[in-house]
């Protein structure tokens, strides 16, 4: 061991290159709050056209003849799709009218996946009742 430096093994580093390196950092959490990526708005363009086929489609979750639910789950897809493209298009995730209609979104999804199942135990039911 020398006697005469101390310090040897201290690296000496320039402060604009650290700076440099921390805006770049920074960079990736701007284009996560500027967006989503390509592959998610494409995803939601196909969820809207989905919707849009469904609503047009004779073949329904709930059949069209039942005077209210059959149009609730056709305007459930269509606001969950128009939702889902509202939120993957925003230009700030992080408003609160993103995260809004992220939650409305789900709780669509939930209403419709909840009155799925009560048409489909009412039909049960009633197949039950005639086939007795």
């Amino acid at each position: 061991m020398r006697k005469g430096k101390v310090f040897e093994d201290i690296e000496v580093h320039d402060m604009s290159e650290m700076d440099s390196r921390s805006s770049h950092r920074n960079k990736g959490v701007e284009k996560e709050q500027n967006g989503v990526s390509v592959v998610w708005k494409a995803l939601s363009i196909l969820i809207a056209m989905a919707a849009v086929a469904y609503d047009l489609s004779p073949i329904d979750a709930v059949p069209d003849a039942l005077p209210v639910l059959g149009w609730l789950d056709d305007v459930g897809f269509t606001v969950m799709a128009v939702l889902n493209a509202y939120q993957q298009f925003a230009k700030d995730q992080s408003a609160l009218t993103v995260r809004l209609a992220k939650y409305v979104k789900w709780m669509m999804v939930a209403l419709v996946i909840i009155a799925g199942v009560a048409v489909g135990g009412l039909v049960a039911l009633i197949v039950k009742l005639v086939t007795q």
